[in-house]
């Protein structure tokens, strides 16, 4: 993960909300959980300290209420999305395509097709399925 925060910081044209802390992880988690959504990944929390939300080049990696003009809250993206089995699945970013999910049932980041919810990949990793997300390969960045 360090890696690929490295990397997001040298974004100069990207656009991320300031690191979340830990006691505003915790109240999140909460609400979620009673709204019936899975929890939100050790992974991505991880990245949450570094980039509360993150969108470059078209491509959006959600966060817990960013800034109150960024539309980019990972509650509010899976309220207002279409998408099977909310209980246990939570959308955390998206592309023009496809959509970046945790799948609690299956400890897993998968990338679905936004039409059909068509699994395209499936990660263990969070930071490769947001470089997935993002298109961008290590250091090499897809145009």
């Amino acid at each position: 993960m360090e890696h690929l925060v490295e990397q997001l910081s040298a974004f100069s044209s990207a656009n991320a909300g300031k690191p979340v802390d830990t006691a505003a992880v915790v109240l999140y988690q909460k609400n979620l959980s009673a709204d019936g959504f899975p929890l939100i990944p050790a992974e991505y929390v991880k990245f949450l300290h570094h980039f509360n939300a993150f969108a470059w080049n078209g491509s959006f990696l959600y966060g817990i209420t960013p800034l109150k003009d960024f539309f980019l809250d990972i509650w509010q993206e899976n309220i207002l999305a279409d998408h099977p089995f909310p209980e246990q699945n939570l959308i955390l970013g998206c592309n023009e395509y496809d959509n970046l999910l945790w799948n609690c049932a299956d400890k897993c980041f998968q990338i679905i097709d936004k039409s059909n919810f068509m699994v395209l990949n499936t990660y263990a990793d969070c930071a490769d399925a947001l470089r997935h997300i993002l298109k961008i390969e290590n250091d090499i960045q897809y145009l």
